[in-house]
């Protein structure tokens, strides 16, 4: 049993489920958490100080080019201070990272055919139902799998609230075993009815062009659901196209059923999933203050001839998805 340690995870359902199985794995909930994403890790882990605490782990935490060499450093020297560090991912890594953080003393368990928490179940707590159950839902949406519908519920209480606290709350109460309750199922309702409300509005905010042989359907971030998950699967079915792109003004995500679109987003410095994938990309200032105004052509055409860039360059794979978890 490890009574004290730090745990460090995604900012998503993914990092909240991997946290919790984790948890219940070793009987314990972290001393301390981080929610964050993976172009920070390296950040957060160069000022992280120990205090006594000798167990850090990361989860669902992929690794990126440009920050790899400090996320090395970092850990090199966690590991000088007499730490152990324990790294769950699932996203698509260099086998040459595998190694070095090896080789630095880092415990890494890469597992690209499930999601965080599905590493961590496997590794850790393969028995445990809770965890196989929570794990299950998480996958469900995390790698498109679509194939547990407590997944999608989920999805929406975890996702509904960013706040620190929320999150916590929700690892407490599926490290205690719970699931499903009626704050859950009020949360769930009320979400829904906003969802509804703004698939109304999406077609405002997207435009649909074909490049390379494939219809593509590519916005400008609305606010309020629905989410990009659920956006980008009713865009493209009402508009019969292969592929979702959207665009906040500082990131862009893609979304596919049926095309590799990792390509494109490490093409832009960025990874991901092979359905599922995003990269860094901040629209240039003018436009993002006209689109702040309600004037979102401009931005909107701007992305779009980005998108057409690297498609055209990187070309169109078709991808066959595997039986995963």
């Amino acid at each position: 049993m490890e009574m004290s340690y730090y745990a460090i995870v995604h900012n998503d359902f993914d990092g909240t489920a991997s946290a919790s199985v984790y948890a219940r794995a070793v009987g314990s909930l972290p001393k301390s958490i981080w929610f964050t994403e993976p172009t920070r890790v390296h950040e957060l882990l160069s000022k992280l100080e120990l205090r006594g605490v000798n167990t850090v782990i990361l989860a669902d935490l992929g690794l990126n080019e440009s920050t790899f060499s400090s996320v090395l450093k970092a850990v090199r020297r966690l590991k000088a201070e007499g730490a152990t560090i324990k790294w769950f991912d699932h996203h698509v890594w260099k086998e040459e990272w595998k190694r070095q953080l090896q080789e630095a003393g880092v415990e890494v368990h890469h597992d690209v055919t499930t999601c965080g928490a599905g590493v961590i179940n496997k590794v850790m707590n393969p028995e445990d139902e809770i965890s196989r159950k929570l794990a299950s839902a998480d996958c469900s949406v995390d790698i498109w799998l679509h194939n547990d519908p407590l997944g999608e519920k989920l999805r929406r209480v975890v996702e509904n609230n960013r706040d620190f606290q929320w999150k916590k709350k929700l690892i407490e109460t599926f490290y205690q075993g719970t699931l499903w309750n009626d704050e859950f199922q009020r949360i769930l309702e009320e979400q829904v009815d906003r969802e509804l409300r703004g698939y109304k509005e999406l077609e405002k905010y997207a435009k649909v062009v074909e490049v390379n042989g494939i219809r593509v359907v590519i916005a400008i971030r609305w606010k309020g659901p629905p989410d990009i998950s659920y956006a980008s699967q009713y865009l493209m079915t009402r508009n019969r196209a292969d592929v979702f792109v959207s665009a906040n003004g500082k990131s862009i995500s893609f979304r596919s059923n049926n095309v590799d679109i990792r390509r494109f987003a490490v093409s832009l410095g960025g990874g991901g999933h092979p359905l599922a994938a995003g990269a860094a990309l901040r629209i240039p200032f003018f436009l993002r203050m006209l689109r702040r105004f309600g004037i979102r052509g401009p931005a909107l055409n701007w992305v779009t001839n980005v998108v057409i860039d690297v498609i055209q360059r990187e070309g169109v794979v078709r991808y066959e998805s595997k039986s995963m978890h």
